[in-house]
């Protein structure tokens, strides 16, 4: 087996950060949670220069244990974060730190798994001073700055609940941590469990209402809905809002993408999620088929006799309605939206709007501030 799948099940298996590197300390596979931090470049650059076939385990007082390796060819870094994040300035959370034996006893199974023998630890550790940034305040790791609520708080949720409509995990988790950072959160008791409970109700709710406009029946989506709250009820205690919250939508995104697959042609659905991915950056359809590993006239076919629009005109509405949303909630200009959308400037984004809305972005922008 890879090493990086290997990789990959440690990291399913422990929700630990996980970074394989080649021997030339390039990355090659990266496994996180949607809310850790990623790997500072300047302290991996330290780390893999310091990496034997020992084990090490670093520990730093602000973000946590890291422990490094190298088997062959490889590198691997492992990282149990402790990095505070606050959302809005509302809840300040760790993400979960397991203990030191715990570490290292997960550790020694993950390079059991890979080699086959037992590991050597090394006592070895990096000196703090080389990484004054790590142990000060409002350093690179911490992920979700404080914001006051903000249009750009509601953007950042309706780009995250069309996540949950499209069934696209990716999509998702990406526009989620731009929610965590953004989102408008308040606190909804003087508890705070029940605050955090508060908060789990409503982004279901939220999540339950974006999957019905997905495709799942109401009634499942109702029923899966009183689940999670029933649980969460339950709870004594809810270590990280933010990731509690996240894997609450990732249910029900998921239920949405099985919908979806069951429904059209996996082709079709393949071709829907690689638009809704690459948004800015689709050129024409010949780009699309060769992705999906199809002929461009059997893959016009098959979208149109599927959904009732030809693949342009899907791109085109999805383009249009990214392109509202811009409007509404942020700042930017029409120039600057054509070219976040991908437009070949602004006369062409205008063009295409006043066609799909019949009035231009500007007249939009115009009506909805009345």
């Amino acid at each position: 087996m890879k090493i990086t799948d290997v990789a990959k099940s440690f990291f399913e298996a422990t929700n630990l950060s996980t970074f394989v590197f080649n021997s030339q300390d390039q990355a090659i596979a990266t496994f996180k949670m949607p809310i850790a931090p990623q790997l500072p470049t300047k302290l991996a650059n330290k780390l893999l220069m310091n990496i034997s076939q020992k084990i090490s385990i670093h520990m730093f007082l602000r973000i946590g244990s890291i422990a490094t390796f190298q088997i062959d060819h490889h590198k691997v870094v492992v990282w149990a974060t402790s990095n505070m994040i606050s959302g809005n300035g509302k809840y300040d959370d760790k993400v979960p730190l397991i203990d030191f034996h715990t570490f290292e006893a997960q550790l020694t199974l993950f390079y059991l798994s890979l080699t086959q023998s037992t590991p050597k630890f090394t006592e070895s550790q990096l000196s703090l001073s080389d990484f004054d940034i790590i142990d000060r305040p409002n350093q690179e790791f911490e992920s979700f700055n404080i914001h006051k609520p903000s249009h750009n708080g509601y953007l950042a949720e309706q780009q995250m609940l069309l996540g949950v409509e499209h069934g696209n995990l990716k999509e998702f988790n990406n526009n989620y941590v731009q929610f965590m950072d953004k989102g408008n959160f308040g606190i909804l008791a003087t508890s705070d469990l029940r605050s955090k409970k508060n908060i789990t109700v409503a982004a279901t709710t939220l999540f339950t209402r974006a999957a019905i406009r997905g495709g799942m029946y109401a009634e499942n989506a109702y029923d899966l809905s009183d689940e999670c709250i029933k649980k969460t009820e339950l709870k004594q205690n809810i270590t990280n809002i933010y990731e509690y919250t996240r894997t609450i939508g990732e249910r029900f995104v998921k239920n949405v993408a099985q919908i979806k697959r069951k429904n059209i042609p996996f082709l079709i659905y393949r071709t829907q999620e690689y638009i809704y991915d690459n948004l800015a950056t689709v050129k024409n359809i010949d780009e699309i088929a060769q992705e999906m590993g199809c002929s461009k006239s059997y893959l016009i076919h098959l979208f149109k006799r599927t959904t009732g629009v030809s693949i342009i005109e899907f791109l085109t509405s999805q383009r249009i309605l990214s392109a509202k949303q811009l409007l509404l909630f942020t700042q930017l200009s029409v120039y600057e939206i054509a070219n976040t959308l991908g437009y070949n400037g602004t006369s062409q984004f205008s063009r295409t709007f006043k066609n799909a809305t019949g009035i231009s972005p500007s007249q939009f922008k115009k009506n909805q501030n009345l």
